[in-house]
């Protein structure tokens, strides 16, 4: 269940984080460039992009997830690409690829 916060308990909790120096995780020049793509009406014959962030389990992780789409949900086929430097956002090149290739892409990190 999602709860929204009213306009006044958001800029109080955004005085709080400030008070405790918390900040927030989202590149915000990021955040701004890129948009969630629709919601897909089904998965079957589609290609997915499994994009991962080269740590130990992340890849064990999306190919799981990605034989299980495979399996579960009739996936076509599953692209799986790591991006360079775990703590920065995928290279231009690497979005571009997935994005002219794939249906969608399902990104994960691990440990």
């Amino acid at each position: 269940m999602v709860i929204a916060a009213s306009p006044a308990q958001a800029q109080g909790l955004e005085g709080r984080l400030r008070e405790l120096d918390i900040r927030s995780p989202v590149d915000s020049e990021s955040a701004t460039r890129w948009r969630a793509a629709p919601r897909l009406a089904s998965l079957e014959g589609k290609a997915g992009g499994f994009l991962g962030n080269k740590k130990a389990n992340a890849e064990v992780l999306l190919r799981e997830v990605s034989d299980l789409m495979v399996q579960r949900f009739g996936l076509r086929e599953g692209i799986a690409v790591d991006k360079l430097i775990y703590s920065l956002p995928a290279a231009d090149d690497i979005i571009e690829s997935l994005a002219g290739r794939c249906d969608f892409v399902v990104t994960a990190i691990a440990d």
